[in-house]
């Protein structure tokens, strides 16, 4: 009974992940909009969390919405988060070292 409860909590953290992940699609994409005006690097660290919002995203579906992706897509999703989650921590950490720590921001969430 105990393993059974133990593994249905894995299995609820896995979707909440997922879920915390198209929500940062989201964020992010809206997040990157809104700090046009701080400049580049505030705009390109939304892009790093866009990409990697993109990599948890693809990497916890569920299986009832892997079945409905394209097969090309389903054999490639682990390679696309690879290179998601590459991409977005070059930029962050070019991002970082250039400006000498991180940009200010405009989270508007806050």
């Amino acid at each position: 009974m105990l393993e059974k409860t133990i593994n249905g909590l894995f299995v609820f953290t896995r979707y909440l992940v997922w879920a915390l992940g198209v929500l940062g699609i989201v964020g992010s994409a809206i997040l990157a909009v809104c700090n046009f005006i701080m400049g580049l690097s505030a705009v390109l660290l939304f892009v790093s969390t866009f990409l990697l919002s993109v990599a948890v995203t693809l990497l916890l579906m569920p299986e009832a919405l892997i079945n409905k992706l394209p097969v090309s897509l389903i054999e490639k999703r682990f390679v696309i988060s690879g290179v998601a989650l590459v991409i977005a921590t070059v930029i962050t950490g070019v991002v970082y070292f250039t400006q000498g720590g991180f940009p200010e921001l405009n989270l508007i969430f806050m």
